[in-house]
């Protein structure tokens, strides 16, 4: 809509001899049909111009508007009213929405502009769990939403892939060989591999209850790593590379990708540097034999080093921060990560800001809410019974498994093959569409029998919607109809729902600009809501066949809208269902 709101924008302006920036921003819908179909407060002109805004409505309703699509200008007090000539507004609308080709929803909002994402961050040596969910997914929405506004987007996994931790599982392979040999067989070669290497990390911790001797030597491990020890470095990377295998197996079944996979072991060099350089700043100091940074009152000091000399997460996100900088100057750098970390990113970017980089301001903690799963009939965070981590595959499994059997139950003939390729993208779907749907800063509630349902805010029921879609063009097409140019869509309904159509590219720009892909989620089920009710009340291919080819274009149009908004979310749009 943004066209017919700048158009009207200009004029008034025109008519007013008067410049007033944002002023199409202001036009929206009147809050009830019967006053029109889009509406322009005068309050913000009323200030320039000295006089009532509702004297102002009154002399902008009384000059000339003349645009084919306009078909009458009225006054509701300050509120200047519009009532579009439907046909033309159609056959426009429709053209916008055709010109936009496989591009529509594009923008150019965001060009000229880079920003760096980091999103999903798990630790190596470890399975990703449901938790890992909200980051990953959202993380990759805001990436796919500011590219498709116009950005330069270095989408970033920032690896856990250091510390004394990886000290325990390098001393494993030794001290408990002969409960499980790491290299017979091979890790490499292994079926879980990870799973093993959690089971030995569980056992030394338990060990180290009783032989505290233990946590010496992880530490005695770690330091050959950190001086890079042939051995300690080869199982180090083995450790490594098996768990990224694994990472990329499930990213790829979420559809999620990354420009840079870098791990905090990449940061030793500059984490020595930005010690340096806070010495040389005078703004290390010590506090209880530990080197800190004093911020304001109400932010605590970072502890950069602690008395042993070991550095911590704040130290190596204030070297990554810098090291990215330098490799991408961006104009945004995106953390996404729970709202639990804050502190530490209020910490870590007011370091940076007392160093004097003035690209500090441009780092954001789009923070979200945590997941949380039903446990003896109550919602907690992320956890089973016993303690452990629900894992995200195995969600996703059993996400997949539901599904099969209602695309069984709801089309009983379709082959086998068939139905495993859509129960897939229903299942994983609906997994992710899930996480996508609320405001990310609200906690979720993982409830897989409601997010699967193909009713009410789902990723099935947008997907089942786009079948509809494309039933609807495949029997078209079997009757040989055309899509026609729209100039017969003149039901309220219809106009209605080509004006949720062209708000699509807004849509995309404010949710890559919030960083808040629920503001899509949220539109295409909209979006869905208001065709399933036209579609309750018309028929699209009728006796009409001329009426019947202009509703068949608002179906395209519908069909490329959903389509590509589900895409932008990660969720499969589907054909048959």
């Amino acid at each position: 809509m943004r066209q017919f709101r700048e158009q009207i924008a200009q004029r008034a302006g025109a008519i007013l001899d008067l410049e007033v920036p944002q002023l199409a921003d202001a036009i929206s819908d009147p809050p009830t049909r019967e006053l029109g179909d889009l509406s322009l407060p005068c309050f913000q002109l009323a200030g320039p111009l000295k006089q009532a805004p509702a004297k102002i409505a009154s002399q902008l309703a009384a000059a000339s508007w003349d645009f084919p699509w306009i078909e009458a200008v009225e006054t509701a007090g300050p509120y200047l009213n519009f009532k579009l000539r439907r046909d033309q507004f159609s056959k426009l609308a429709l053209e916008r929405v055709e010109q936009g080709s496989d591009q529509w929803g594009s923008g150019s909002s965001g060009h000229g502009k880079r920003v760096i994402v980091e999103y999903s961050s798990p630790n190596i040596a470890k399975h990703l769990a449901v938790h890992h969910l909200r980051s990953t997914m959202l993380g990759q929405a805001m990436a796919n939403l500011l590219r498709c506004s116009g950005h330069e987007v270095v989408s970033w996994n920032h690896l856990g892939d250091w510390g004394t931790g990886f000290g325990k599982l390098l001393a494993c392979w030794d001290l408990f060989r002969d409960t499980d040999n790491l290299d017979d067989p091979a890790l490499e070669l292994r079926e879980d591999p990870v799973s093993d290497l959690n089971a030995l990390y569980v056992l030394y911790n338990q060990a180290s209850e009783s032989d505290p001797q233990l946590e010496s030597v992880a530490r005695d491990w770690f330091r050959k790593l950190e001086a890079g020890d042939p051995l300690a470095v080869e199982r180090w990377q083995r450790i490594r590379s098996v768990s990224l295998d694994k990472f990329d197996a499930i990213y790829q079944r979420l559809g999620v990708h990354f420009d840079q996979t870098i791990g905090e072991s990449h940061y030793q060099d500059a984490m020595l540097a930005i010690v340096k350089e806070l010495e040389g700043a005078g703004i290390l100091e010590q506090s209880d034999g530990a080197d800190v940074v004093r911020l304001s009152e109400d932010i605590p000091p970072l502890l950069v080093r602690k008395q042993d000399g070991a550095t911590l997460y704040g130290t190596r996100d204030l070297a990554s921060a810098v090291l990215r900088h330098q490799m991408f100057p961006f104009d945004r750098c995106l953390y996404v990560v729970d709202a639990g970390q804050g502190l530490h990113f209020r910490q870590v970017f007011g370091v940076l800001k007392r160093l004097g980089y003035r690209w500090a301001e441009d780092l954001e903690h789009a923070e979200f809410g945590v997941m949380r799963l039903q446990v003896d009939g109550a919602w907690k965070k992320g956890k089973t019974r016993g303690g452990q981590v629900v894992l995200l595959e195995a969600v996703l499994e059993q996400a997949v498994q539901l599904a099969t059997s209602k695309v069984h139950s709801k089309n009983p003939d379709l082959a086998e093959d068939e139905v495993a390729k859509i129960a897939e993208a229903v299942g994983v779907g609906a997994v992710i569409f899930s996480d996508m749907k609320s405001a990310r800063r609200k906690d979720v509630n993982f409830d897989l029998e409601k997010i699967l349902s193909f009713d009410g805010e789902t990723g099935p029921y947008l997907q089942y919607t786009h079948v509809r879609f494309c039933s609807i063009l495949r029997k078209a097409s079997d009757l040989n109809i055309k899509s026609g140019g729209g100039g017969r869509l003149v039901e309220a309904d219809e106009v209605v729902l080509l004006k949720r159509v062209l708000r699509f590219p807004e849509v995309i720009a404010r949710a890559a600009r919030d960083a808040e892909p629920s503001h899509l989620s949220q539109y295409l089920l909209e979006l869905a809501g208001e065709f399933n009710t036209y579609y309750a009340q018309h028929r699209v291919i009728g006796d009409d066949l001329e009426l019947s080819s202009d509703r068949l274009a608002l179906v395209a149009a519908l069909k490329r809208t959903l389509g590509k908004g589900l895409e932008l979310l990660c969720v499969t749009p589907l054909e048959r269902m």
